[in-house]
């Protein structure tokens, strides 16, 4: 582990201690802290330390503010992309099923956090080879996106990659049309 990463999960396990003492574990302070010292254990690639922090984070979002608020959402992806990275595919795609359930209930079909949510559990369904569930979910984004953002904006055009890569993975070679 290199010294900066070394000194970034010191400097964010201080930043948490002092949040804690100065304002409880409750606070949202101290969630965010944890939040932000996951994240160094994650970039670290200590993938046990930085699930613990994002669970703990997550929990205590969902008591302080309930499972469908926005940051509460947010924390639960950071765990569920934390487990995809550290190969706990299967559980990154409950999690990823669930929050994608959560946002598109909370915050609506086309919201921009819905459609990353869809796209992140229609790639890790790709990874373990469920390609057409996952070019089920890919289509959907990308006439989602289309809809919302036009055509040729970024997460339009990486939503197209996603799809024409998850219809490759299924043997074919077809441009993919609209949703």
């Amino acid at each position: 582990m290199s010294s900066d990463t070394e000194s970034r999960i010191v400097a964010r396990l201080a930043g948490w201690r002092e949040a804690r003492a100065a304002y409880g574990d409750a606070h949202p302070e101290t969630l965010r802290a944890q939040h932000r010292l996951a994240h160094a254990y994650r970039a670290a690639r200590r993938f046990e330390d930085a699930l613990f922090w994002f669970q703990c984070a997550t929990q205590g979002s969902a008591r302080r503010y309930g499972d469908r608020h926005p940051e509460t959402l947010r924390y639960r992806s950071s765990l569920a992309n934390c487990h995809y990275a550290a190969g706990n595919v299967a559980v990154a795609i409950e999690l990823f099923a669930e929050l994608f359930a959560a946002r598109r209930a909370a915050m609506g079909e086309n919201h921009p956090d819905t459609l990353r949510s869809r796209g992140s559990l229609a790639n890790a369904l790709d990874s373990v080879g469920r390609y057409a569930e996952a070019a089920a979910l890919h289509r959907r984004n990308v006439a989602d996106r289309e809809d919302a953002l036009g055509p040729e904006h970024p997460s339009t055009e990486a939503s197209r990659r996603n799809l024409v890569r998850t219809i490759s993975n299924l043997g074919g070679d077809q441009e993919p049309g609209p949703g």
